[in-house]
């Protein structure tokens, strides 16, 4: 994919940009104007379209990873052009349209060598918007190892979300838990960010996907990303009510709650069935019978981000309209705050993305 060149005569000497210099509340992000970065060999500068705002996001400002790089530019779901390039860049030219992968790998060990950042043997992974600046700016710099071309006929503005949301799911249901066409799926925590793109991606692939929620305004909403059928248990005690209304206990079961909900899960597959850990929403440990893994020979399988090769995967079913991505509600770089603010106290319906240089870039033919 490539463009006319749009090099250094294009890129201005600063740029509007966001940056937390403490961990706190949202007011801790401020405005600023900053020098534009420059690549290093192997990175590309791109213009941003677009950054997705995620609860990653969220706890990074409150200080959850505390070693995170202060002052830092928050946002790792991002998406833009290609305007300038390092010198040992060979994947990509100016102009091409990308997004990027949260985490960076060290590019040597055997795990980087299958482009999978997130297993890095040699060194923790470096992650956008925590080690290294993000996107929550005009222009941001991003390891070649991080970018994956976005196919013409997908809008930025969808491929800046899709690692946080088709990525993962597609890494859980795909990858780690081998999912084959007909088989019974149970996803708990079926209406949120995460549990609801599980749902959409395991139903177009062919499977019966049963969602758990905890209250019948979020059946609604896994019933409209694709589940067959919703148990609404805000009591997390569904084993027992699938295996009556479905006669048998899931093939698959894709926790995106975690320790609340893990014991159940386990309860609800069948023997030799599996069940992948995708989230842990209160960061609490669980308790689990050992007895339920070896009696049942069940698979307790754990899940992390994606694979450039898995996104690859991803963009192509996003393109051919076998899945769709939630509603991506579009917000003025100036919200940020406001954002942070709102998805803290009540959360935001669909996905949250700040249009940088969206409409600039859409009219640009990008």
């Amino acid at each position: 994919m490539s463009a006319p060149n749009l090099g250094l005569a294009t890129t201005p000497e600063r740029m509007r940009a966001t940056r937390i210099d403490r961990f706190g509340g949202p007011d801790v992000i401020e405005f600023d104007r900053q020098p534009v970065p420059r690549p290093g060999p192997a990175e590309a500068l791109l213009q941003v379209a677009y950054c997705g705002i995620c609860r990653h996001d969220l706890l990074t400002r409150q200080g959850a990873f505390p070693r995170s790089l202060l002052p830092v530019t928050l946002g790792h779901q991002i998406s833009g052009r290609i305007v300038e390039l390092g010198s040992t860049v060979t994947s990509f030219v100016v102009g091409d349209r990308v997004m990027t992968m949260p985490l960076v790998g060290c590019g040597s060990c055997a795990s980087c060598d299958t482009e999978n950042d997130a297993h890095c043997l040699t060194d923790n992974p470096k992650f956008l918007g925590e080690d290294y600046d993000g996107g929550y700016a005009e222009y941001v710099v991003v390891p070649e190892r991080a970018l994956v071309a976005v196919p013409a006929d997908v809008p930025l503005a969808t491929a800046s979300i899709l690692t946080c949301t088709f990525g993962t799911a597609y890494h859980a249901v795909v990858t780690r838990g081998e999912l084959r066409p007909g088989e019974l799926v149970v996803v708990t925590g079926a209406s949120g960010g995460i549990g609801s793109h599980v749902v959409r991606l395991a139903s177009a692939l062919g499977a019966t996907v049963v969602g758990v929620v905890s209250s019948a305004q979020n059946a609604e909403v896994a019933l409209a990303a694709g589940a067959s059928d919703v148990i609404v248990d805000p009591d997390r005690r569904f084993a027992e009510e699938l295996r009556t209304r479905h006669g048998r206990r899931a093939d698959l079961v894709c926790d995106v709650v975690g320790a609340p909900t893990l014991r159940e899960s386990l309860r609800s597959v069948r023997t030799g069935g599996r069940v992948v850990v995708v989230g842990n929403v209160l960061g609490t440990e669980a308790t689990i019978p050992p007895a339920y893994l070896i009696l049942k020979e069940i698979s307790l399988l754990g899940t992390k981000s994606c694979t450039r090769q898995e996104m690859l995967a991803v963009l192509e079913l996003v393109r051919a309209g076998t899945i769709s991505a939630s509603d991506v509600d579009i917000h003025p770089f100036s919200e940020i705050p406001a954002l942070h603010q709102q998805m803290e106290r009540e959360g935001i319906s669909g996905r949250a993305v700040v249009a940088i240089a969206g409409a600039e870039l859409a009219g640009a033919g990008f």
